[in-house]
């Protein structure tokens, strides 16, 4: 019995432990799940100060206490304020000898317009927990006015103007940002430009013209403008809605006093606020230009142009250099201008390529040439083909021919004089040389033979090197002068070279860069094997060649034609990568077929 209730006694005193133990646990997580939620992260908002006038700043600030993993917050986005100038700073201190850790997150507010704004409620999650974050601003009038509904429109505010809202594929337009501020307002810079369409134009750059000033319903403003040039690359209609910051320096900055000298610090900074203006858009329609009517030799320049042409000297024998001055002034695309061409059938050589000098209004070449004989008496008409923008048709303007005299060359002629056919006799009385006489002479030439013997074979050998030499350089000569032949040993490189920046253009997803390099694979390649002069390379005369060597001429037509519609956006059909590989393949396989023929 003793035993039984010992056992008994014992079974009890375990259960109760165990209970204890469970109690114990329960107790030690109630405290630990206590502990964490009085020492968890605490974080405030708030904004400083809660009140300012239109043209101040105000600064938002989240402070996050005692947390493990703090992270900026997301400040969310307020319609009538601009957010920007994001800011982080820590702080450690011991207090009652408790560390305190705290990390500030600002950020600055600064007002486009008057009224009390809402930042919030935004969630803000640290080490697990969502914590809820608002707070709130007011914005007067600089007047003191709640009621005066003013915006920084009233005091700036920016335009976008074109010079045409109808033009041509390739045909330059203007572009005019103009910004308006109130006389007073203090604009340190302009930036951030936005709105401007991203393919299908042209480079964009903005120069900025000089300030003036205008009245609007009797309310002066100083205007900022800034204008580009800008071309589309293909048809179709253009919007452009420009946004543009401006940093205007604060009119109510407050400045530190220098505690020393009691006047204003040297080191004072100027204090800007941010405000985005925007504009009204504006439309371009953009059209292709016209398949009908175009000419043989039309580079791609559309707008509207004068052409002169002007020799010197007028006075010249065969062979002599006279400097061909071919002037184009007026508006357009200057970079698709190329020389005018003589006529091939013309009696003039051409000296190298024409030298390009690009102008305000206009571009100049100089081309050197020379008639090829006495009988030449004028310098033939020049013609330059281009797209009138304004009558909407293609125009070819000739140059008018230029007499020129060419005297023929003044070598002397040699004169031929008879020799006299009368004989001088010997004197009767001369002696006949003896024996003995002849001896002596013939020892004496050779004992001068033994002497000069060995110098002949050098001078030979002298002579002969030199003549080598001569004939090296003579041959050198003439294989430089053949133009033709050197040309057309330049051929494939030139089309290597083209061909591997199609390969780029390619690669980069890049149409128009593809086209162009296309284009050029082609007259740079059969420009130097037909040794045709620059801007002759015709489709007319490329395939008029190929049938007379015997090649088909229906892929080299079918290249010319869309490569030519696409580099001036003539063609409508969609450009694939795969379409523009099996150009390049297509383009690369004729021009290696026609490597192997003669033309």
């Amino acid at each position: 019995m003793k035993l039984e209730t010992g056992t008994e006694t014992k079974s009890s005193w375990a259960r109760r432990m165990q209970g204890s133990a469970a109690a114990n646990f329960k107790i030690a997580a109630f405290v630990t799940l206590l502990a964490a939620q009085v020492f968890g992260a605490d974080v405030t908002m708030t904004v400083n100060p809660p009140i300012i006038s239109l043209g101040e700043a105000a600064q938002i600030q989240v402070e996050v206490r005692d947390a493990k993993r703090p992270q900026a917050p997301d400040f969310p986005r307020v319609d009538g304020l601009s957010l920007s100038g994001t800011g982080q700073s820590s702080q450690t201190r011991i207090i009652n000898g408790k560390m305190d850790k705290s990390v500030s997150y600002t950020i600055n507010a600064y007002p486009q317009r008057t009224g009390e704004f809402t930042i919030g409620p935004f969630n803000y999650k640290v080490d697990g927990e969502v914590k809820r974050l608002s707070g709130s601003l007011k914005v007067v009038g600089t007047s003191g006015d709640v009621t005066d509904a003013q915006s920084w429109n009233d005091m700036a505010f920016a335009r976008i103007t074109s010079s045409r809202n109808r033009v041509y594929v390739q045909e330059p337009f203007k572009l005019t940002l103009s910004i308006y501020s109130k006389s007073g307002l203090q604009i340190q810079r302009v930036e951030n430009l936005q709105g401007i369409p991203e393919t299908g134009l042209s480079k964009t750059e903005w120069n900025e013209a000089p300030a003036t000033r205008e009245t609007i319903d009797g309310v002066l403003y100083d205007v900022r403008r800034f204008t580009a040039s800008l071309r589309a690359m293909g048809s179709g209609s253009f919007e452009f809605a420009p946004t543009v910051t401006i940093q205007v320096a604060s009119p109510r900055q407050q400045r530190q006093r220098d505690p020393f000298f009691g006047g204003f610090s040297l080191f004072d900074a100027v204090q800007t606020i941010p405000v985005e203006l925007s504009t009204k858009p504006v439309t371009i329609e953009v059209l292709p230009l016209p398949t009908i009517g175009k000419p043989g030799n039309f580079s791609g320049v559309v707008g509207r142009f004068k052409f002169r042409v002007t020799a010197e000297p007028k006075e010249v024998a065969p062979g002599d250099p006279i400097t061909l001055q071919m002037t184009l002034i007026g508006e357009g695309n200057y970079d698709r201008i190329l020389p005018p061409a003589l006529p091939a059938e013309a009696p003039f050589r051409l000296f190298g390529d024409a030298v390009r000098q690009q102008g305000n209004n206009g571009v100049r070449f100089e081309q050197v040439i020379s008639p090829q004989n006495a009988t030449v008496t004028e310098i033939p008409p020049l013609d330059f083909s281009y797209f009138d923008s304004e009558a909407g048709q293609y125009r070819t303007v000739s140059s008018t021919p230029i007499p020129i005299t060419v005297n023929a060359s003044s070598n002397n002629t040699a004169q031929v004089f008879a020799a006299q056919e009368t004989l001088t006799a010997a004197p009767a009385d001369t002696p006949f040389a003896t024996e003995s006489d002849v001896q002596r002479i013939t020892g004496w030439l050779k004992k001068q033979w033994k002497r000069i013997r060995p110098w002949l074979w050098t001078l030979s050998a002298a002579l002969g090197a030199g003549l080598l030499l001569f004939l090296a350089r003579r041959f050198y000569q003439r294989r430089r002068k053949d133009t033709a032949r050197v040309r057309r040993q330049q051929a494939p490189k030139a089309a290597r070279a083209a061909l591997k920046a199609a390969d780029d253009a390619l690669r980069k997803n890049d149409t128009t860069a593809f086209y162009e390099a296309a284009g050029n694979a082609l007259n740079s390649y059969f420009g130097n094997r037909l040794n045709l002069p620059p801007g002759e390379v015709t489709p007319h005369i490329v395939l008029n060649a190929m049938e007379k060597a015997g090649l088909e001429t229906e892929k080299a037509k079918f290249l010319f034609d869309h490569i030519e519609a696409a580099r001036y956006g003539l063609s409508t059909s969609q450009q694939t990568a795969h379409k523009l590989q099996t150009v390049k393949n297509d383009l690369q396989g004729l021009l290696k077929a026609i490597e192997k023929t003669k033309l």
